[in-house]
């Protein structure tokens, strides 16, 4: 049985576990080390027992608790070399921390296989990853994306699971005034992050190919809402015909507290 779940996800702090019988892992690590260490806890997850961090990217939102975590857990990190690079130069990580550069390459972490694919983001090497369990369950994580790449778009169909970026509402990203016209524009660019609309466009050709799981993640706070994300993404999927509850499972995870367990 595979076991998915976010401890946090939104553009303050992010950080996901997936795991099986035989392990379990960390995708990022962007929230402070004791909400970690609780959020694990609380589901009977033992910190020290964890396979491996993969890390998406070097943005602050996915590294945040990283170095305090490692001083307390002898747990290796991976990531794209120039990621880990960037932890190393800029003292992120302890320096005894083992750093494992993925890049393209598949591995086996606790049993399980890692695949990353290149995603459209601001980063010096960002990255998603889907995870295949022993029980060939696939759970895979795509956020920090401008748009979906046509590697993420392969990873992610046939997916059990999906943790797929929905950032931001564009109506309310391009009349707030929480953000200048630059960072706007930032935000809404191919190196960007996925809107609502854009992320919804995908979600049936992702239900088509077996997914029966979707959580929008990494929503912005000023520039969002959990309901509106919800609603546009089910309206899509509704036009293409498909049912919520019956043809597959969607919510948007929580900003700042663990989401529901995932069970595959």
């Amino acid at each position: 049985m595979a076991t998915f779940f976010t401890l946090a996800s939104s553009s303050a702090g992010n950080s996901s576990y997936i795991g099986a019988c035989s392990g379990g892992i960390l995708v990022d690590c962007g929230i402070n080390c004791r909400a970690v260490e609780s959020g694990l806890n609380s589901r009977d997850i033992k910190p020290e027992k964890l396979s491996g961090i993969l890390i998406t990217h070097e943005h602050i939102d996915h590294i945040k608790g990283l170095k305090v975590f490692l001083k307390r857990y002898d747990i290796p990190v991976y990531a794209t070399a120039p990621v880990l690079r960037y932890l190393a130069e800029y003292g992120l990580v302890p320096p005894t921390a083992e750093l494992c550069e993925i890049d393209t390459r598949n591995l086996v972490l606790g049993g399980m296989l890692i695949e990353p694919f290149v995603t459209s983001h601001d980063s010096v090497g960002s990255r998603g990853y889907r995870i295949t369990t022993p029980d060939e369950h696939r759970v895979t994580v795509c956020t920090d994306t401008g748009y979906i790449t046509d590697d993420a778009r392969e990873h992610l169909l046939g997916s059990n699971a999906v943790l797929i970026e929905s950032n931001y509402d564009r109506m309310m990203l391009m009349a707030g005034t929480h953000y200048p016209y630059p960072l706007k524009m930032r935000i809404d660019g191919k190196f960007g992050h996925l809107s609502n609309a854009d992320c919804a466009s995908f979600l049936p050709e992702l239900v088509r190919s077996g997914t029966t799981h979707i959580v929008l993640g990494h929503l912005s706070k000023e520039n969002n809402i959990p309901e509106l994300a919800e609603q546009t993404s089910v309206s899509e999927l509704s036009l293409s015909g498909m049912r919520r509850s019956d043809d597959y499972v969607l919510f948007a995870a929580p900003r700042n507290e663990l989401s529901e367990n995932i069970l595959l």
